[in-house]
């Protein structure tokens, strides 16, 4: 071969700045320029092994019977740990090959030269089979002086695939922050972001993953892009065990050139065989992870860069960002609502209230002045006891809207229930009789236990007005359900008295999915409220 060959064979190399296809130009002159039947480039990646294996004449069937390919043992592993030039007559005869795969074509003669780009190495180049004998000085030379020359294309071409994927990153950080900013649903904003590392990284699957509101240690897929992932949304997985675990409990990136040689599972649907390079990116950073971003790539593909894994780690931040975004705005509305339910409740007390109770008194003075008209005292009286109960309804709106500090939240439904009891003793004449069975503190939710307090409250209430009781007895029972029945030995409930109260019960009883019925007595009557309890 001469000079103006290798001037050829560089000149091919440097045409277009594709990475990828510069270094299979590469690899293709250096077959020719020494007459090799096979050559391959082993490109290093960042933990100094062989990341990516370029070859040249083998075809797809040859690839796929030989398997995986090499990592960097044997003689491939020699180049690596000493970058310089390796010509063997017999490479089956050196002590330090490792052997070939069943399926591999037989190769003998064997030249290695190592490739550097800006003084670092960047990988190998590995040529067998000469044609015609074995490789010569001559050759060496040839190869050596095309890795030289070419080393400028190769570090051309790799600038150029860092500003185009810089490009993406930009473009896909833009996207993410506009969204971010302009307030959009997380889950939106989420799948933006897996979309995004899915481009940016090149990778086949992108899945995000947040803490599941109610399964510790468990995750739940928000996002999820890319073939083999779809229904993998809302599922929730356990952390123990993959890769999104390890990034979760460290808060930092965890990312491998193989996820099917590592013990650790991922979150995808692809079988472990199929999944190869995966990157996992913390939501957050120590003690304060709110999910997890894992990018994936077939298997036997090359790994992800450094570039790639800053540009992860960005978009990765965004979406925590977005998180805490819109938890601070669901923040902000539930203190709106709650301001407002205050004013209202203040309103209540203060106007609507007082407003009542002076019509009420002032209808009692025209009862009384009434004691010569019978029908219409019994009308004004009704009036009165009508306004009673709505004071009543209102004030336990009141309580319902603006709970006081230590209130329902914090007071447990028991003591809740004594006191409303001790506090009905005083309009009947005698304490009613409570009994409790089940763990009532335990097992009744707030907002079930709020109804359950009312309803006991109208059901007293009812008894001193209308029932002229002379013993009340109440039974609470929880267990699958909410059980509250309230028995009097009273004359039961008049035909002509309004019965809002008890339809309120009912209502009550029915905005949970249980029932309210009254029954009558000899004497009295029975009212049972029934509600369902949630698993």
């Amino acid at each position: 071969m001469t000079d103006g060959v290798l001037l050829g064979a560089v000149l091919s190399i440097g045409r277009g700045l594709d990475l990828a296809t510069t270094l299979r130009r590469l690899v293709q002159a250096a077959a020719d320029v020494t007459d090799a039947r096979y050559a391959a480039l082993g490109v290093l990646g960042d933990d100094g092994t062989i990341a990516e294996f370029i070859t040249v004449g083998l075809d797809d069937a040859q690839v796929a019977r030989i398997g995986p390919p090499p990592r960097g043992r044997g003689l491939l592993g020699e180049l690596v740990a000493h970058p310089v030039p390796l010509r063997l007559d017999d490479l089956t005869a050196d002590p330090r090959a490792a052997g070939f795969p069943p399926g591999h074509p037989p190769m003998r003669s064997f030249l290695g030269v190592p490739l550097h780009v800006h003084g670092e190495p960047f990988g190998n180049l590995y040529l067998t089979e000469k044609r015609g004998g074995p490789f010569t000085a001559e050759d060496e030379r040839l190869v050596e002086g095309l890795a030289a020359a070419a080393s400028v294309a190769v570090e051309n071409a790799r600038l150029y695939d860092e500003a185009r994927l810089r490009e993406r990153w930009a473009h896909g950080d833009d996207e993410i922050s506009r969204r971010v900013l302009a307030g959009h649903d997380p889950g939106a904003v989420l799948d933006v972001v897996a979309d995004q590392a899915l481009r940016v990284a090149e990778a086949d699957v992108a899945v995000l993953a947040t803490a599941a509101d109610d399964a510790p240690d468990h995750l739940q897929v928000r996002s999820a892009v890319g073939p083999g992932t779809d229904g993998l949304v809302g599922t929730v997985v356990p952390l123990e065990g993959t890769f999104a675990a390890e990034a979760w409990t460290r808060g930092r990136p965890v990312v491998t050139a193989d996820a099917a040689a590592e013990a650790l599972g991922t979150l995808t649907e692809h079988p472990a065989e199929v999944v190869g390079p995966l990157a996992a990116m913390p939501l957050g950073g120590p003690g304060r992870t709110s999910g997890v971003l894992l990018v994936g790539r077939r298997r036997d593909t090359p790994p992800f860069p450094r570039v790639v894994v800053d540009a992860l780690v960005a978009f990765a931040g965004h979406a925590a960002v977005a998180l805490e975004l819109a938890e601070r705005r669901d923040d902000a509305e539930r203190l709106a609502v709650l301001r407002d339910r205050d004013r209202i409740a203040r309103d209540l007390h203060d106007l609507a209230v007082q407003r009542l109770y002076a019509t009420g008194l002032s209808l009692e003075g025209v009862g009384r002045r009434l004691a010569d008209r019978p029908d219409d005292a019994a009308r004004v009286a009704r009036a009165v006891d009508e306004i009673d109960e709505t004071i009543s309804l209102v004030r336990t709106t009141i309580r319902g809207l603006s709970p006081a500090p230590g209130g329902s939240r914090t007071v447990g439904v028991r003591a809740r229930l004594l006191a409303e009891v001790d506090a009905a003793a005083r309009a009947l004449g005698f304490a009613p009789s409570l009994r409790m069975t089940g763990t009532v503190d335990t097992l009744v939710p707030p907002p079930v236990a709020d109804h359950l307090v009312a309803v006991l409250r109208e059901s007293l209430s009812n008894a001193a007005r209308h029932a002229h009781a002379r013993h009340v007895d109440v039974h609470l029972a929880v267990g699958d359900a909410v059980v509250l029945v309230v028995d009097d030995d009273g004359v039961g409930v008049p035909p002509d008295v309004h019965r809002s109260g008890l339809a309120n019960l009912a209502r009550r009883a029915a905005d949970l999915g249980g029932t309210f019925t009254v029954t009558p007595r000899s004497p009295g009557t029975s009212l049972r409220w029934s509600v369902p309890l949630p698993r």
